[in-house]
C-alpha cells in the first residue's frame, strides 16, 4: 500500500475539498493556501502567514521523474495519477509521451527554464555540464538558440583571463563542452553551434581535470569575501593560510551546526590560496552538495578511492600521472561533509 505524501494529499484535496476546487491549483502553489501537517499526513487551510511553494528540481536525464515535476508544474488541480494520464483523454504508456503529445515538449522552453534555474545557484563548470547533458539526452529543437541564451553564464568563470576578447571567451568554453561531450561519446560539431569546426581533443579525461583545476579564475567578488568573515571564521582563516604558505602540513576539521558559516569560510579560503597562484582543491563526500565549492568534485572520483574498501586500501594513482602531480603541487585541500565517511576513507 502507497503511503500518505504530500503528492497523493494534494490529490485527495482537490477532489474532496472545496476551498482546493475553488482555487484551481498548481502543486507548486498549493502551499501558499494550505499547510502540510508531517505528523497527520494531511493538508489543512492556511490561517496566517504567506510562503512561497516550490517542488525539489530534477535533471532533465531523470527520466519520469523529470516528466513527472514538468506535468506538476503545467496541470492544475489534479485528481490523481490516472488524472494525469486522462489530461490528454487516453493513458499512454510513458510519461515522456504525455508530455510530447501536450504539446510541453514541442518547444525548448522547459530547457530553457532548467537551464535558467541552474544558472541561479550553479557554478559555470557545472552549467557547462548540464548543457553538455542536455544536448546528448534531451534532443533540443534548438541548441544554437540555446547556446546563444546561456553562452555568458557559461562562461563566467572565464571573464576574468587576461588578455582574452568576449569571442575568444565563448570559443574556449565551447572547446571544454566538447571536452565534456567526447567523454559522452559525441562531438559539438553535430550540433552546430558555432560556424567553426571544433577540433577534437586527444587530451585523457584526467589531464583534462588536471588543466581545470591549474586554470581555476578568482572573480574580484571571491577576492573580497575574506573581509566579510566574522571573528571566529576569521580565526580559523588566518590560522590555516599561516600553516598553508608557510608549507607546513596540517589537518583542521571546521566543526559546527548548520548555517554557521562554514561553506562561506571554505570559498574565501579557495579563493584566497588560488588568487595567488597556487593550487588549491576542493572536493565533496556527498554528490546532493557538489558544485557549492568553486571548482568542487566527488572525492572518490578525485582521489580515485574504490567504494569498497577496508584498512589496506590504496587509491588508483599512478605515480607519474598528471594526477598525482597535481595533488603534490597543491596547497590547500577542503573535503566537505568530510564527518559523515567511513573512519579508511
Amino acid at each position: 500500500m502507497i503511503n500518505k505524501t504530500m503528492l497523493t494529499e494534494f490529490f485527495l484535496m482537490n477532489a474532496t475539498n472545496k476551498d482546493a476546487k475553488e482555487l484551481n491549483l498548481l502543486y507548486q502553489d498549493f502551499s501558499q493556501y494550505f499547510v502540510w501537517s508531517s505528523s497527520y499526513k494531511i493538508w489543512t487551510k492556511r490561517i496566517r502567514g504567506k510562503i512561497i511553494g516550490r517542488v525539489v528540481t530534477s535533471h532533465p536525464t531523470g527520466g519520469e521523474r523529470y516528466y513527472l515535476r514538468l506535468l506538476l508544474m503545467n496541470v492544475k488541480a489534479l485528481k490523481s495519477y490516472d488524472d494525469l494520464l486522462r489530461v490528454m483523454v487516453y493513458v499512454v504508456r510513458h510519461l515522456e509521451d504525455l508530455q510530447k503529445k501536450r504539446g510541453l515538449l514541442q518547444s525548448d522552453n522547459d530547457l530553457i527554464e532548467c537551464m535558467s534555474e541552474a544558472a541561479c545557484y550553479q557554478m559555470a563548470y557545472s552549467l557547462r555540464r548540464l548543457f553538455a547533458m542536455i544536448l546528448v539526452y534531451c534532443n533540443p529543437d534548438n541548441p544554437k538558440k540555446l547556446w546563444e541564451q546561456f553562452k555568458d553564464s557559461m562562461s563566467e568563470d572565464f571573464k576574468h583571463l587576461q588578455n582574452f576578447t568576449k569571442k575568444n571567451i565563448h570559443f574556449v568554453v565551447v572547446k571544454h563542452i566538447n571536452d565534456i561531450l567526447h567523454s559522452m561519446g559525441c562531438d559539438i560539431n553535430e550540433f552546430n553551434l558555432v560556424p567553426k569546426i571544433i577540433s577534437s581533443s586527444k587530451v585523457t579525461n584526467e589531464a583534462k581535470e588536471v588543466y581545470f583545476e591549474r586554470n581555476i579564475n578568482v572573480s574580484d567578488e571571491e577576492l573580497l569575501l575574506h573581509q566579510k568573515l566574522n571573528k571566529e571564521q576569521n580565526k580559523a582563516y588566518d590560522i590555516i593560510l599561516q600553516r598553508v604558505f608557510a608549507n607546513k602540513s596540517r589537518a583542521f576539521l571546521i566543526d559546527g551546526s548548520g548555517e554557521i558559516g562554514k561553506t562561506f569560510l571554505y570559498c574565501a579560503l579557495l579563493a584566497t590560496v588560488r588568487s595567488k597562484g597556487f593550487i588549491a582543491l576542493a572536493t565533496t563526500t556527498s554528490e546532493v552538495v557538489a558544485s557549492i565549492l568553486p571548482g568542487e568534485r566527488i572525492t572518490h572520483s578525485h582521489f580515485k578511492i574504490p567504494i569498497n574498501i577496508d584498512e589496506k586500501f590504496s587509491c588508483n594513482i599512478g605515480k607519474q600521472s598528471s594526477l598525482a602531480s597535481l595533488i603534490h603541487d597543491e596547497k590547500l585541500i577542503v573535503w566537505d561533509e568530510v564527518s559523515i565517511k567511513k573512519k579508511y576513507d
